[in-house]
């Protein structure tokens, strides 16, 4: 069992301003813009207390941050800007989450912060990987050139068809195509597995990504079991429902609620709706307890204002597995869970989207995934050992 850090300073990440930091005047504008590389070091209230910045300016940014947790994600070499009025006032906090996005904390008529975020066009570059099974399969991929988060991928979609401790031997072969994300010709640091097979003896056994985002065998079969609706046992009353433009009850701002709040008693078992790999857990101001889970494909789904968190980062988890009791932690009204759908990286209503059903690929569809599926079939078998290529996925 883990329980997630309390102070505000460890909810977010560290930078430091470093030899490298810049501070440039904005000719005409009476603003100044200073820069900083995120570092591991000083807590952000460190680096605003250091520029003079009051820590009510970081708690209303935090405030703002809560429907998003985008600043408790922030990586080393992330770069992040603080935009200063002429009375050196914060008026503008910008952070830049990759190549292709960046994210903005502005300050409003009223002095609060207002979040935004800009995206720019990207692509998928795809590469094939192939190798043969010599030790773990763990092992044999490394040595095959995919990082550890590929390898859970893969085993987390094959997992219902192949025991990778008992079914695999020596001599058996896999391929995968890992796609890539550019924004021009700038990698994004995101990837995605768009295929995978796994060669076992007389038995081949694969995974193909779709464009609605699900992955199937080469007959158009799911290999993943169906998402539960509710993270519950039972279904709870929907004490505030998922929206772009609500009232906040504690504020009485119109922000947006990404999630829904479900009227769980405190100690309520919470349980994830889907097989995935915990991608981390935190203890935000205003979130509270928290935990977000990747399911292996297009599906993530978030946990807040929790009591006790149950499983640690890294964790394998399947559908039904309790990962949590429910609480009232960070900023609410009583307590209730905040349970947040995201696909494809935005927020959706988790009580009305399209989620996993272990369907098949619909029927309309079938003849254009029978031809991506044959396309990366050959790709798979006739690439060299690591080569790349370009796939017209767009999705």
């Amino acid at each position: 069992m883990t329980q997630a850090p309390d102070p505000l300073e460890d909810s977010l990440a560290t930078i430091t301003p470093g030899a490298g930091a810049e501070i440039q005047p904005g000719p005409g504008t009476g603003l100044t813009a200073v820069h900083h590389r995120v570092e591991p070091g000083d807590t952000l209230s460190t680096i605003f207390s250091s520029l003079g910045v009051p820590m009510a300016d970081l708690r209303k940014i935090m405030e703002a941050d809560a429907e998003y947790l985008a600043l408790a994600t922030l990586q080393p070499g992330t770069e992040f800007r603080l935009t200063f009025d002429e009375a050196n006032q914060l008026t503008e906090l910008a952070l830049e989450i990759d190549a292709a996005r960046t994210i903005f904390f502005t300050k409003t008529d009223d002095a609060t912060f207002e979040y935004r975020q800009t995206e720019a066009e990207t692509q998928w570059v795809s590469e094939v990987l192939r190798g043969t099974i010599e030790g773990s399969f763990y092992a044999s991929a490394i040595r095959a050139g995919l990082t550890e988060n590929q390898i859970a991928s893969v085993s987390q979609l094959l997992k219902h068809q192949v025991d990778f401790r008992r079914d695999l031997r020596a001599g058996d072969r896999f391929s995968v195509i890992i796609g890539q994300e550019l924004a021009g010709d700038e990698s994004t640091g995101k990837s995605r597995l768009e295929a995978a097979s796994l060669q076992l003896r007389s038995d081949t056994y694969t995974a193909f990504r779709f464009e609605d985002g699900n992955y199937y065998d080469e007959n158009g079969k799911s290999v993943l079991p169906a998402f539960r609706r509710w993270p519950t046992t039972t279904p709870y009353r929907v004490s505030s429902h998922f929206s772009r433009n609500r009232i906040h009850p504690v504020t009485g701002r119109k922000a947006p609620h990404n999630g829904v709040d479900l009227a769980t008693p405190r100690g309520t078992p919470i349980l994830s709706t889907g097989d995935g790999i915990v991608q981390r857990i935190g203890n935000h101001p205003y979130a509270g307890k928290y935990i977000d889970i990747d399911h292996g494909n297009a599906y993530k789904t978030r946990y807040l204002h929790l009591d006790r968190i149950l499983v640690r980062k890294g964790e394998k988890v399947q559908r039904g597995h309790k990962i949590a009791l429910s609480g009232n932690t960070g900023r609410s009204t009583g307590p209730h869970l905040h349970f947040e759908l995201h696909i494809n990286g935005r927020p959706t209503d988790p009580l009305k989207a399209e989620i996993p059903t272990a369907a098949d690929v619909p029927q309309a569809l079938a003849g254009r995934f029978e031809e991506e599926t044959a396309f990366k079939l050959e790709v798979m078998r006739n690439a060299g050992s690591r080569s790349n290529l370009m796939l017209a996925d767009k999705s």
